[in-house]
């Protein structure tokens, strides 16, 4: 089926003259529908329908969807199958449907209805789809442009992926929960939703409103994080996402110790003893139930960690031989903020570094009469910080990768190096990539690098995460 230029133009010019109600303001979201936009990406006096909405893609939702509307009045309606992945440019001038979920990652123009019987996703700026009828599924994800001019019907829930893109329904909008995150959603019908988090919500909003409806494992308080891969894995699994009743808002605790955890505890007296200047506005960290407070001015002063009995770093720290590679490595992430504690042992020395992401970092060391001596220590702060830490190894959970990076200041000029874990991959900044049968041994990769660096005079920095380390944002 070719589209006649002359005819095609000529029925456009009729169909703009009776455009009206809702099916024009939803045409209109990016712009008002002109025919001269469809006559210049006429390129030939016959196209294929698909090649004209390639022509008119990627770009504002007001030509193809006007386009969409000429074709309907052409083309012979004739229905079709769609199977997991839409990666060509595609016209279906009746009905379509897919028995499982759908990704589409090329402009999709449906001129009757489509039904997904799994989750709907689409890939902007690539995957433009239009539907003039219904549009039903089980979930849609959505980072591109998706115009629908009938009603869109999604039993679960409908995630809106970054601001660049249009969710426009010129029908009746109807869903259990709708996320619009930043993403641009209008409803020029009647918007049915039980749970709407509205566009410009922050992280922390959304876990927090999340924490009513959605099963726990769903999202989390102290990262301020909806885990939606997992939230679309399980409605296409159609495992339960919901929780049966509404329950107690969750909300995040400050980043600064509460009251509670500051209760008991003499932070003069604390900040008195502390060995460099110290106020009691820069308490970071504190647990009540062993005395522990950490003080820190991010960005000015180094980590000053109070054990609950001294400061750390006041006698004369052991020397440590930077041949060898750690006996063992445990990483902490706080729950709330960026605070870190990382412990390494290496026989009898126990080395401490503590600090900030992207920011200011102190190392302590600890040596012990033996190594099953060092070995007990490391498990005892494994233990003590376990409640208010996240232990990590590759990644911190719901923030990126964890980029290790190293500073060389001996010479006559500083030079920098790091490092990460991706899956079974060991990556550097040198631009080396290792990859090894599981993620055990590329850890083990990774501690063998770090002996090689300190030998060569480097020395931990700050750890880091995405989107900050210069590994883990590419």
């Amino acid at each position: 089926m070719l589209l006649i230029q002359e005819e095609f133009l000529s029925r456009a010019e009729a169909v703009r003259a009776r455009l009206d109600g809702a099916t024009l303001e939803a045409l209109s979201h990016h712009g008002d529908p002109e025919v001269s936009e469809l006559a210049s990406n006429f390129r030939d006096p016959r196209m294929e329908p698909s090649q004209l909405i390639q022509a008119l893609c990627p770009g504002p939702l007001s030509p193809v969807g006007f386009a969409a509307v000429v074709m309907r009045e052409l083309l012979a309606p004739e229905d079709a199958v769609l199977e997991g992945t839409v990666s060509e440019a595609r016209v279906i001038t009746g009905n379509a449907r897919a028995s499982g979920p759908l990704r589409v990652e090329a402009p999709l123009v449906v001129l009757g209805d489509l039904e997904v019987a799994g989750v709907l996703e689409d890939c902007g700026p690539d995957s433009t789809v239009v539907v003039l009828g219904r549009c039903t599924a089980w979930g849609l994800q959505t980072s591109g442009n998706f115009l629908v001019l009938g009603d869109l019907v999604v039993r679960d829930a409908i995630q809106g992926i970054h601001n660049d893109e249009s969710l426009i329904v010129a029908g009746d909008l109807t869903t259990r929960f709708l996320d619009e995150n930043d993403h641009d959603v209008a409803c020029y019908g009647k918007a049915h939703t039980e749970h709407h988090l509205e566009n410009g919500r922050s992280g922390e909003t959304a876990a927090s409103l999340a924490s009513t409806f959605l099963l726990p494992e769903l999202w989390d308080i102290d990262l301020g994080e909806l885990n939606h891969d997992v939230l679309f894995e399980r409605i296409q699994k159609g495992e339960p996402v919901f929780t049966a009743t509404l329950q107690p808002r969750r909300v995040r605790e400050p980043d600064a110790p509460t009251a509670e955890e500051l209760q008991g505890l003499d932070i003069a007296g604390i900040v008195a003893r502390a060995p460099e200047d110290a106020h009691a506005k820069d308490v970071v960290y504190a647990q009540r139930k062993t005395g522990e407070v950490w003080l820190t001015r991010p960005g000015i002063r180094a980590m000053q960690i109070f054990d609950g009995n001294r400061f750390l770093g006041q006698e004369p720290q052991p020397a440590l031989d930077v041949k060898q590679r750690a006996s063992e490595r445990v990483t902490f992430w706080r729950k709330r903020g960026d605070l870190f504690l990382e412990v390494e042992r290496f026989g009898a020395v126990v080395q401490l570094h503590a600090g900030y992401n992207n920011g200011s970092m102190r190392t302590f060391r600890l040596a012990f009469e033996t190594s099953d001596a060092a070995a007990r220590e490391l498990r005892r702060l494994e233990s003590r910080y376990a409640e208010d830490f996240v232990r990590v190894t590759t990644g911190v959970p719901g923030r990126g990768p964890l980029e290790r990076e190293l500073a060389n200041y001996s010479g006559p000029k500083a030079q920098y190096t790091s490092a990460i874990v991706e899956g079974t991959t060991l990556v550097t900044r040198e631009g080396e990539r290792q990859q090894f049968d599981d993620e055990a041994s590329a850890l083990g990769a990774l501690e063998e690098w770090l002996a090689s660096k300190r030998q060569a005079g480097f020395d931990l920095k700050i750890l880091e995460w995405k989107p900050y380390g210069l590994l883990g944002s590419r």
